[in-house]
């Protein structure tokens, strides 16, 4: 099957089409006389000529796998996005929190992105990212579920105030991982900040 794939590919290819255009070029010149009995040497030389001088079928652009920061943006995405399908179902205030949770990881993430060129946020982004996609993947739909596949006999008052009291723990760990986050954007312009202070004398 890879021959056969191999074949398929040269046949539809810019040089094997070039080259049978030469081909047929030959065929024309015997046909109108120009050339005799030797017409199908000269003929496979046109296509050989044609074929090495067509340019290569572009190659196609390997597939890029997105990064994890995106993949666990779409997820967070699809959170909110659930919690505002589903906010009859939901006690007050819980999707706003979901909002801010989902917002701070944004955050989060978007700094990770950046942290190439901070070693100490190097070093620490995989624990980092690990602590996002736990919020994410494991914390927040788990909160979502129990509440949402609660049992009638749940009373709701209760389940209420359980998923409120989840959803503000979450809410303080997510803001507690973006403060162990370093924003590299603010060290840079507190850095240059500093440095002018120094250059022209201020403090």
């Amino acid at each position: 099957m890879t021959g056969f794939r191999a074949v398929r590919r040269y046949l539809d290819s810019r040089k094997n089409i070039a080259g049978m255009v030469g081909a047929l070029v030959g065929v024309g010149l015997h046909l109108a006389g120009v050339v005799g009995d030797v017409w199908p040497v000269v003929a496979i030389g046109l296509y050989a000529v044609g074929a090495l001088v067509a340019p290569p079928d572009p190659v196609a652009e390997p597939a890029t796998e997105p990064s994890l920061t995106d993949v666990l943006r779409r997820e967070a995405e699809a959170q909110l996005t659930r919690v505002e399908l589903e906010r009859e179902e939901l006690p007050p205030g819980a999707e706003r929190t979901v909002r801010h949770i989902v917002r701070t990881v944004r955050l989060v993430l978007d700094r990770l992105d950046r942290v190439a060129d901070d070693e100490a946020g190097r070093v620490a982004a995989p624990e980092r990212l690990a602590d996002a996609a736990e919020i994410v993947r494991a914390e927040l739909p788990a909160c979502l579920d129990t509440y949402l596949r609660r049992p009638p006999s749940t009373p709701p008052d209760t389940a209420a105030r359980e998923l409120a009291a989840q959803l503000e723990m979450i809410s303080a760990g997510a803001d507690r991982l973006a403060a162990r986050v370093p924003d590299v954007h603010a060290g840079r312009a507190a850095d240059l900040t500093r440095e002018m202070r120094r250059r022209y004398g201020q403090r």
